[in-house]
């Protein structure tokens, strides 16, 4: 059995640890707050769509469990910023469908986000919040190769296929 709820959907751990290996801590930030609004509107559709099939909402015995016991230790690295555990708490009152759902969306837009941190760490620039939402918008409204599109023009071609660019148009 998996320790944590959000465990369950293998894409919700390697957000957070996206979101830890940004060096910025307002680019974590950031990422925490997009996922809290983005976590937030999928269980939102969710429990409509549901309420109009009449489909129970429920996130199950083992998700009342672990939403009723989460934060009681407060030992983890993302316990120490309030927006950071915010952030996880939404995968809490996620279903299995939600969790995947948030997994598989910003999957694409934290790692862009990440490599943008990277870059403006490199060059010693600090993180500009426009760009930062311009990238991310981009990739959960558009797509993630116009997203990459946005990044690889902010940071210049050599220096993001340096990084280990281009990942996402490989695999597409």
């Amino acid at each position: 059995m998996n320790r944590r709820w959000y465990d369950q959907e293998a894409s919700c751990p390697r957000l957070l640890e996206q979101i830890r290996e940004i060096p910025q801590p307002e680019i974590r930030e950031f990422c925490a707050r997009v996922l809290i609004n983005f976590g937030e509107k999928v269980r939102k559709e969710i429990n409509e769509r549901d309420k109009r099939n009449l489909a129970v909402n429920s996130i199950g015995q083992q998700g009342l469990n672990a939403l009723y016991r989460y934060g009681e230790e407060k030992q983890r690295w993302y316990d120490k910023d309030p927006v950071l555990h915010k952030a996880v708490g939404v995968f809490y009152t996620l279903s299995p469908e939600g969790l995947g759902l948030v997994g598989f969306k910003l999957g694409d837009a934290f790692g862009l986000l990440q490599v943008y941190g990277v870059v403006c760490q490199q060059l010693g620039q600090p993180p500009n919040m426009k760009e930062m939402a311009r990238i991310a918008t981009t990739a959960l409204n558009t797509g993630t190769q116009e997203a990459e599109e946005i990044l690889v023009a902010l940071v210049g071609e050599d220096l993001y296929n340096s990084l280990g660019g281009r990942t996402f148009k490989s695999n597409q």
